[in-house]
């Protein structure tokens, strides 16, 4: 890739006016994915030496990682792309966007997710527009 294309790409893509719903359904997912983690690593804790974790963390932890997902689910479908409003953090059935792209083995919306957190750039799966988290909003170049 030339740096040419690269910037050609960038350029392209939109600002975001209203950072706060996407940030908070990416804050949320990484929350759950950590309790889930967690779950997982005391459940091969506890079937591996069942003396050395009692089950109350786990529990606890399987609550967490349960009380977390519902509140990711909620706010990435909460989450709406400012053009099409569509939800691109929450992957649904609906037809995909030439556009959108996956890291396989994940799904649309899990990659937009890791987008948005690693990279601070996400392309609606619906619509098909590239996102740039960081491009400042014209509307708030003119508020100085």
């Amino acid at each position: 890739m030339t740096s040419s294309s690269h910037t050609d790409r960038s350029s392209k893509a939109r600002s975001v006016h209203d950072r706060r719903p996407i940030r908070a359904a990416v804050f949320f997912t990484l929350l759950h994915y950590l309790c889930l983690l967690t779950t997982l690593v005391l459940l091969v804790l506890l079937l591996r030496d069942p003396k050395s974790v009692s089950i109350t963390p786990v529990i606890s932890a399987a609550v967490a990682t349960l009380l977390t997902w519902i509140v990711s689910f909620v706010r990435r479908r909460s989450a709406r792309c400012p053009l099409c409003k569509g939800s691109p953090l929450f992957d649904s059935r609906a037809v995909k966007h030439g556009k959108a792209y996956r890291l396989r083995p994940l799904n649309y919306g899990t990659t937009a997710v890791f987008g948005v957190l690693f990279t601070n750039r996400f392309r609606c799966m619906y619509c098909g527009t590239s996102y740039d988290m960081l491009k400042q909003s014209s509307t708030n170049h003119h508020q100085h």
